[in-house]
């Protein structure tokens, strides 16, 4: 590396470079971070960012939103976002909606809702004929719903007190969900527009879409949720685990329908019998797909070979080498001529996502 300028704790802070950590070690700032003091590979980003001084604004919301706000978690939309990303850069000009974290799109939504009309028929009394037959009539294809509904029926079983709560907090959560993540053609303004779930206009973090912040904690403080919580405290042995479970179910996920599917099979046995991520068990209950969604979400070997595909791509762009695979063409087209200011930002870009290391695609190394 070439001899740097003189790395300060002032050089960086005033940086566009410095606003783009969010969900990194180095979000904690220069006198909480040694490693942010020591990175050398940003010492160079910066040094890249001052010689095209005066950055664009353009280039600056690309930092502040799109660099700093990209899915933390694998996301249902993979892998869109940093495609706009890259979209965003060789097209000079920021994306108008950020499609990352706290967003799902229309169809996603509307899975979901055809969901929730199963299970309020079961807690209707209705049969699993009686719902099956509504719910054929709307056309959705790609699912035999007289064998979803017969599967959700038997698996939720006999009904009991403790199963009607878990469900009707389970679905409140659920429509939650589908009226406050946003998307480009939802403002919150299309799904469940009849029920009140909580204030979708609180505070919170907005993951790129200042308009719409994340109010994650809002549904659990209406009465009725709290009501209903105090319940399943006093009547569910497991209920801080069940709690969890249906608290973080996000939709946005991409295995939001598996674990909905585990949460239900849970629900049924009114216990914990299910291994999740965080809380895995020894002997656990292998669970069926009896809701038909193995294709609701990306094949997580396939997305870590296309995200080590598209790493290596932009650092081909970066150095001025053909593409070899469509994927390495695709990026180079999107991107298009190599600038100045394209090079600081895909450097930067690629520096994020070394720390996010989606789907494991790469060990961190600080002075990579």
């Amino acid at each position: 590396m070439n001899q740097l300028f003189n790395w300060s704790k002032e050089i960086y802070e005033k940086s566009i470079s410095s606003r783009c950590w969010q969900f990194t070690p180095h979000l904690a700032g220069w006198d909480n971070c040694p490693d942010l003091q020591h990175d050398r590979a940003l010492q160079e980003i910066v040094r890249l960012e001052q010689s095209i001084a005066p950055v664009p604004d353009w280039a600056k919301e690309i930092v502040e939103r799109a660099i700093n706000l990209p899915p933390f978690y694998p996301h249902a939309s993979f892998p869109q976002p940093y495609l706009e990303i890259i979209d965003a850069i060789g097209k000079q000009k920021p994306p108008i909606f950020i499609h990352g974290c706290y967003a799902a799109n229309r169809e996603r939504k509307q899975r979901m809702l055809d969901y929730v009309f199963c299970l309020d028929a079961w807690l209707a009394g209705a049969t699993p004929e009686q719902a099956s037959a509504e719910i054929e009539n709307r056309g959705i294809d790609k699912v035999e719903w007289q064998q979803v509904c017969q599967n959700i029926w038997q698996v939720l079983g006999t009904r009991t007190e403790l199963k009607r709560l878990l469900i009707q907090r389970t679905l409140h959560r659920q429509r939650w969900w589908i009226k406050s993540l946003v998307w480009d053609d939802d403002r919150r303004d299309v799904f469940c527009q009849d029920r009140y779930l909580g204030d979708v206009h609180c505070g919170g973090d907005h993951y790129g879409n200042p308009d719409f912040r994340d109010p994650y904690t809002a549904e659990v403080q209406v009465p009725e949720v709290i009501e209903m919580e105090t319940q399943l405290n006093e009547i569910c042995p497991d209920w801080k685990w069940f709690r969890e479970v249906i608290h973080n179910s996000w939709l946005c996920a991409p295995k939001a329908f598996r674990f909905f599917e585990r949460l239900l099979w849970a629900i049924g046995k009114e216990r914990k019998c299910v291994s999740l991520p965080d809380h895995p068990m020894e002997n656990a209950d292998r669970v069926p797909d009896f809701l038909q969604c193995t294709d609701t979400y990306p094949d997580p070997v396939g997305a870590k070979n296309w995200v080590s595909t598209f790493v290596r791509g932009l650092e081909m762009w970066l150095r001025g080498q053909s593409a070899e695979s469509e994927v390495e063409n695709d990026l180079h087209q999107r991107l298009g001529k190599r600038s100045a200011t394209k090079i600081w930002l895909v450097e930067l870009f690629l520096r994020k996502l070394r720390f996010l290391n989606l789907y494991g695609f790469v060990s961190v190394n600080k002075d990579s």
